[in-house]
C-alpha cells in the first residue's frame, strides 16, 4: 500500500508541470493579441504590404483553424485591391502539420488534468491521505514546473535557434517547414523573432502560475499549522 501510495503520489505531482505547460500553449495559440502583437513589432504590414486589417482577419482564421472551427487553412486576402490566396501548397501542408501537433498538445491538457483528478480521488478516497498531502504535491508540483521552465527559458535565451531546429526535427517528419522568407507568407508572417517572444512570454506566464500554485500552497500548509511538512 505504501508503494502504491508513493508511486500515485508522484504522478500526481508530475501532472502539474503538464498541465501548466500545456495549458499555456493552448492559450498561446488562441490569443489574437500575441498575433497582433507581432505583426506591429515586427513590421508585418510595411513588409508585406497587406493592411493590419486584413492580417487580422488572416490571423483569426489560423486561430479558427488551428481549434478545428474552419475545415481548410487557406485564406483569401486583399493587397493592393486585388484578392488573392495567401499561403501555397507546401504551407497549406506544413499548418496541417501544425494543426495536429496543437490537437495533440490539447488531448494531452484534458488527459493530464483528468488523470490528475484520478490521482487526487484515489489519494483521498482510496488511499485515505489528507487533503494536506494534496497541497503539499502541488507545491512540489509547481517547485518542478519552476525547474523545468527556468532551464528551458536560458536555452532559449543563449539558443533559440538551435533549440527551435531541434524542436522542428522532432516535431515534423518532412521538410516542409522550411520556408522561403523572400516568397512564403507564412514565414513572412510570423518571423523567427516572433517565436522567440511568444516563448519568453510563455515561459514568463508559466513562472508567475507555478509561483502562485507554490505561494498558495505554502500560505495554506503554513496558515494550517504544518508549514514543516513541505521540507
Amino acid at each position: 500500500m505504501k508503494i502504491t501510495r508513493t508511486a500515485v503520489y508522484w504522478l500526481f505531482i508530475c501532472c502539474l508541470p503538464l498541465l501548466i505547460i500545456t495549458s499555456n500553449i493552448r492559450w498561446g495559440v488562441s490569443e489574437i493579441k500575441l498575433y497582433e502583437y507581432g505583426f506591429d513589432k515586427y513590421h508585418i504590414s510595411q513588409k508585406t504590404g497587406i493592411d493590419e486589417v486584413e492580417l487580422r482577419i488572416a490571423a483569426q482564421h489560423l486561430i479558427d483553424y488551428f481549434n478545428l472551427n474552419a475545415d481548410s487553412v487557406q485564406v483569401t486576402v486583399v493587397k493592393e485591391g486585388e484578392e488573392f490566396e495567401l499561403f501555397n501548397e507546401r504551407e497549406i501542408v506544413h499548418l496541417q502539420d501544425v494543426r495536429d501537433l496543437i490537437q495533440l498538445d490539447y488531448w494531452v491538457q484534458r488527459g493530464v488534468l483528468t488523470f490528475m483528478v484520478i490521482c487526487g480521488l484515489v489519494l483521498l478516497l482510496w488511499l485515505k491521505c489528507s487533503w494536506r498531502k494534496l497541497v503539499k504535491g502541488l507545491f512540489w508540483g509547481s517547485l518542478a514546473t519552476l525547474g523545468l521552465v527556468v532551464v528551458l527559458a536560458l536555452w532559449a535565451i543563449f539558443g533559440f535557434e538551435r533549440l527551435f531546429l531541434l524542436f522542428h526535427l522532432i516535431s515534423f517528419s518532412n521538410e516542409f517547414w522550411i520556408l522561403d522568407p523572400a516568397k512564403d507568407y507564412l514565414i513572412m508572417l510570423f518571423p523567427g523573432g516572433f517565436f522567440y517572444d511568444a516563448a519568453l512570454f510563455g515561459f514568463g506566464a508559466v513562472v508567475l502560475e507555478a509561483l502562485f500554485v507554490c505561494g498558495t500552497a505554502f500560505g495554506v500548509l503554513k496558515a494550517t499549522g504544518i508549514g514543516r511538512e513541505v521540507k
